[in-house]
């Protein structure tokens, strides 16, 4: 047995000289039982079996030598191989010997080449690895450390705007940052431009996630600084994403999707400092998403519908005007919130179309009522700031209500205070174009926001609509009535006539009036209506009689507060 063990180990070790040493080995050990069988053979008397025997052999060493010559190639390729890997892989000539370094070797290339080429797919204008590059190298370390690890979106939000006027100067621009993003990023975090206006950085495990994100906010304040392009200084608009592994998603692509989400509501400081975004939770995207989807349905399976608000003027003793109101009854939202569905139609982009249909179907009631004998009625329509970001908007506006047999002159459009704020050059250029057509312009929701004065009296429009916010209990509350006041005398300095909205109590009506607001839109004369409901109820002569006499008024309003 010793003898055996002793052998065994020399094999071994002969064994673990490589490629060649085992070859050869099984080589010589293939030999010997053809040179045994020549031996017996050749005691034999058929010199026939000699021959042949002889000739075997002789073919079995020519094989044997054309082996060992054709792993050359093969030694050379191994050697080649060990010296692009070598630096790259742990070695342990211990452990391995030429064949197990030889797959060893193959493997580091391979992986070498599969990061090269998700490099070479780099963005054209920047130059940085695409999503491929991203996704493959966050999967790669998932893989050895599937640890908490954060994932950072980063956006320039005013991109596609400089983008549509000058597109060399959004080219620089994103070339700028992109080096900016270089210089401060370790070199060892992947980096990637993952869509036209947006980086994505790896931080890899996290270990203190607050340290990680002020890392990641601190680019962003990096990449806010000024630049200068092209002769004029810009500065970059940023917002921050980011997802958590495994909290957000456990796989690359689901990773990187939920930073996108992150995006979908920005969440910014006072002062202007980058935050980070709220993450909506899956119930909350299910449902919003839900709800696009049947949007855009909507108007197909006739489900929304157009619910109109009477204006009173109470100095004229009659109704007129109604403001249309968008509602949506389906079989799964029953009546969704007007403020829902207002901000999923900006968001998804809906609001152009079903902007049209409003404006088509408020067209069509107001002929309706006109021609049962409502013939100085004027119907209000809200715009939206997408809506007024549309070049084509007038033309449309124009072109349905000649549709109609209407003039603009029936039509009052309504635009927030903000959403007259956002783009001051523009908005004024619109309203001059819409208030030259004969358009009616009204300022809604007055008083809740941060409006200039000296700007808003450059505006062409001719009602001013004060906010129910100051409108409520302003019998009650001596802030709200010198908020009125002043707005109230405003609107005569400036020869606008003004509506107080809202109102749904008889004293809130009374003190509005006595300072001299006349006209008055609300709960307290009468909730939206359906179009068959406005025209049965503002034609109805109880219903006008109640609205308009003060005495009336004061016995209605004792009898509710009774029940």
């Amino acid at each position: 047995m010793s003898f055996l063990e002793s052998l065994k180990r020399q094999v071994a070790r002969f064994s673990a000289h490589g490629i060649r040493g085992r070859v050869v080995m099984f080589a010589l050990a293939a030999a010997v039982t053809p040179f045994c069988v020549l031996v017996y053979v050749s005691a034999q008397s058929d010199i026939s079996a000699k021959i042949l025997t002889i000739i075997a052999l002789a073919l079995a060493m020519a094989s044997y030598i054309c082996l060992l010559a054709s792993l050359r190639p093969v030694a050379d390729l191994a050697a080649l191989l060990d010296q692009h890997a070598g630096d790259d892989r742990a070695r342990d000539e211990r452990v391995l010997d030429d064949h197990q370094r030889l797959i060893s070797n193959v493997q580091t290339l391979a992986t070498k080449l599969a990061v090269t080429q998700r490099k070479v797919n780099a963005n054209p204008i920047t130059g940085l690895p695409g999503r491929d590059y991203l996704l493959g190298a966050i999967g790669d370390e998932l893989k050895a450390r599937p640890d908490a690890a954060l994932l950072g979106l980063i956006r320039v939000a005013n991109h596609d705007h400089l983008l549509a006027f000058n597109p060399a100067a959004a080219e620089a621009m994103l070339i700028a940052l992109s080096k900016r993003l270089v210089n401060a990023i370790s070199s060892n975090r992947p980096l990637a431009h993952v869509d036209r206006d947006c980086f994505a950085v790896w931080f890899g495990a996290v270990g203190d996630a607050k340290r990680s994100a002020a890392e990641l906010e601190a680019i962003g304040y990096v990449l806010m600084q000024e630049l200068e392009i092209d002769g004029f200084t810009l500065t970059p608009d940023i917002q921050i994403g980011s997802a958590l592994h495994p909290i957000d998603a456990d796989e690359p692509g689901n990773l990187l999707s939920r930073a996108f989400v992150s995006l979908a509501r920005p969440q910014r400081t006072v002062d202007g400092a980058i935050a980070f975004f709220a993450r909506p939770t899956a119930e909350e995207a299910r449902q919003r998403f839900s709800l696009e989807q049947d949007l855009r349905h909507a108007i197909r399976r006739n489900e929304l519908v157009l619910h109109y608000q009477p204006v009173v003027d109470l100095a004229m003793g009659r109704v007129v005007g109604a403001e249309a109101l968008l509602r949506w009854c389906s079989g799964s939202h029953e009546w969704a919130k007007p403020s829902e569905v207002v901000s999923v139609l900006e968001e998804s982009g809906l609001v152009h179309e079903i902007g049209l249909w409003t404006l088509n179907a408020a067209c069509r009631n107001l002929r309706v009522w006109r021609e049962s004998g409502l013939a100085d009625l004027k119907v209000a329509v809200n715009l939206s700031v997408h809506q007024l970001r549309d070049r084509a908007l007038l033309t449309a506006l124009t072109r349905t209500i000649a549709a109609h047999g209407l003039s603009p002159s029936n039509i009052e459009l309504e635009l927030t205070e903000t959403a007259a704020m956002e783009d001051a050059a523009r908005t004024h250029a619109l309203f001059e174009q819409l208030r030259e057509a004969g358009f009616s312009l009204a300022l809604d929701d007055f008083g809740s926001g941060y409006s200039s004065l000296a700007y808003l009296r450059r505006l062409p429009f001719q009602k001013l609509k004060i906010d129910r916010e100051f409108v409520t209990h302003v019998d009650q509350r001596a802030d709200s009535r010198a908020i009125c006041k002043a707005l109230i005398d405003l609107t005569a300095g400036l020869e606008l006539s003004v509506l107080a909205e809202g109102v749904e109590r008889a004293e809130e009506v009374e003190t509005l009036r006595a300072m001299g607001c006349s006209t008055f839109q609300g709960y307290y004369f009468s909730r939206p209506l359906p179009p068959e409901d406005f025209l049965k109820t503002v034609t109805d002569a109880d219903w006008q009689a109640r609205a308009m006499s003060r005495v009336h008024r004061d016995r209605d309003e004792l009898r509710r507060r009774l029940t």
